[in-house]
């Protein structure tokens, strides 16, 4: 359900769970990390079951193939992907950890926010609709963050009023995802969740 890493530059955490009672979850997230970069993406298929789940991991798939390309150029290789499948809402997530930059766009309902320990948040605000859609303007985001900045990028089965007070509250990621423990039973929707640590 949690999964832990941790590296030089980022510690991080994903949680997925699936809706109560059904067999497949229609969410899907990838992650990738080296000396240089952090890569991840959150994907939300459109409904729930098993067609959902396959357009969410061919999100995952596309990022993973192309995780090299600009974030606009990855959009643009999913949008092609998505062609003739139910289709998804997606955020993607880019960090240089040489520039010390975060590069962030979305489609749809998945959202993120960034609490830098200056005292600021960064919430960008997605691109409405979902991909395959018409084709349009995606809204990407390039901004630079401190060190032991937080973040989280999660679909919107997480239904946390205090997710802002939380990340500039709790020195941890583990304490973050801990407070987050009461929204993974009794679920409506399926719930994935990615919290990171920049240093």
């Amino acid at each position: 359900m949690i999964q832990y890493q941790e590296t030089e530059h980022i510690q991080f955490l994903t949680c997925q769970v699936g809706k109560v009672g059904s067999a497949y979850c229609g969410d899907s997230f990838f992650t990738c990390t080296d000396e240089h970069r952090f890569v991840c993406v959150v994907a939300d298929g459109l409904g729930s079951g098993q067609a959902a789940r396959e357009s969410s991991e061919i999100i995952c798939q596309t990022v993973k193939q192309y995780q090299q390309e600009t974030v606009h150029e990855i959009f643009k290789q999913c949008h092609k992907k998505l062609k003739g499948k139910r289709g998804a809402t997606v955020g993607i997530l880019k960090v240089d950890f040489v520039d010390k930059t975060i590069t962030y766009g979305s489609v749809g309902n998945v959202r993120f926010i960034l609490y830098l320990p200056s005292g600021e948040y960064i919430y960008p605000i997605p691109t409405a609709g979902y991909l395959p859609g018409k084709m349009k303007k995606y809204r990407i985001r390039t901004f630079s963050y401190e060190k032991g900045s937080k973040f989280i990028i999660h679909t919107d089965g997480l239904f946390a009023s205090n997710i802002k007070t939380a990340l500039k509250d709790h020195s941890s990621i583990h304490e973050i995802a801990k407070g987050f423990n009461k929204f993974l039973s009794d679920r409506t929707d399926d719930l994935t969740y990615i919290i990171g640590q920049l240093f």
